[in-house]
């Protein structure tokens, strides 16, 4: 490696992650037979990861049902949460499993606040804030390669990132005014 590209790795790393998305997730933790979601925890998720080999929580934030927000890895690293996306997106996971329970109104408003303050933060435009399962059509628009395809519904069948990218919208407008 020539001297030019050895500093040019020292900067990036210097500099930190570029972010350019916020990806949701859910944590896919609850009982399928009674519908019941558990409210997963960053140092629980943390653990599940370490378990895989992982060095760390693979998401930046988990967002509790009561709307408690934990940090997880550190806003200063790349994540571990979405193939083909890591180094320049911020993972958000939401505890509970998005395919049994809609988000909590907490859980909601929490994730569109601390959305709306790491878009403001990084220069994240509304339209970038995405759900894990919607990285295939980043796929389709040729921004990422077919290879990085998803087959998951995270994070989650019911929740509506449509209409969690308008309330991110609204308040990020009314923030301008």
């Amino acid at each position: 490696m020539n001297i030019w590209a050895r500093w040019r790795r020292i900067w990036l790393r210097m500099r930190g992650p570029r972010w350019r998305y916020v990806v949701w997730h859910t944590a896919a933790h609850g009982n399928a037979q009674t519908g019941e979601v558990y409210d997963t925890t960053a140092e629980q998720i943390r653990a599940w990861h370490r378990a895989r080999g992982w060095r760390d929580i693979g998401y930046h934030f988990v967002v509790r049902l009561t709307g408690q927000i934990e940090e997880g890895r550190p806003l200063n690293e790349r994540g571990a949460h979405v193939e083909g996306l890591n180094r320049v997106a911020i993972g958000i996971c939401f505890s509970g499993h998005g395919d049994l329970a809609p988000l909590t109104e907490a859980q909601e408003r929490a994730g569109v606040n601390l959305t709306v303050a790491l878009c403001k933060a990084y220069n994240i435009p509304y339209w970038r804030v995405i759900g894990h399962r919607e990285v295939n059509e980043l796929i389709a628009q040729r921004l990422l390669a077919p290879r990085y395809q998803v087959f998951k519904t995270c994070p989650g069948r019911l929740v509506d990132m449509r209409a969690i990218r308008i309330k991110v919208k609204e308040v990020l407008d009314a923030l301008q005014e």
